[in-house]
């Protein structure tokens, strides 16, 4: 009877360990997959608030036409307000836009 609880406890554990090691490693192979392409510029460009949700989600329209969305709580604007943004832009062709939030309290 000891033997056979020593031997599922054994295979208790390498089981467990077994499972993390598949966990971790599909982990890492998700973060290699998920990796963002190298940056290809990063700019500065001034976006117009077109819209305020209630819950505090603006939709911001940047020089260039494209509308994003974005979530500052702490800044208070409403339409037809201006905002700084960074734009970055990648190899893969892809953009993320964020609100400049430093100079943007600068020039609240």
């Amino acid at each position: 009877m000891g033997r056979m609880l020593e031997n599922w406890r054994y295979a208790s554990r390498l089981s467990r360990a077994v499972f993390v090691a598949i966990a971790l490693l599909g982990a890492l192979l998700w973060a290699l997959w998920q990796w963002p392409a190298p940056m290809t510029s990063r700019t500065t460009q001034t976006g117009q608030v077109v819209s305020v949700a209630n819950d505090g989600v603006m939709l911001i329209e940047l020089e260039n036409g494209k509308q994003v969305r974005a979530l500052a709580t702490h800044l208070v604007r409403k339409p037809g307000d201006t905002l700084p943004m960074i734009v970055e832009t990648y190899e893969d062709g892809t953009s993320r836009a964020y609100i400049d939030l430093e100079a943007a309290r600068v020039n609240n």
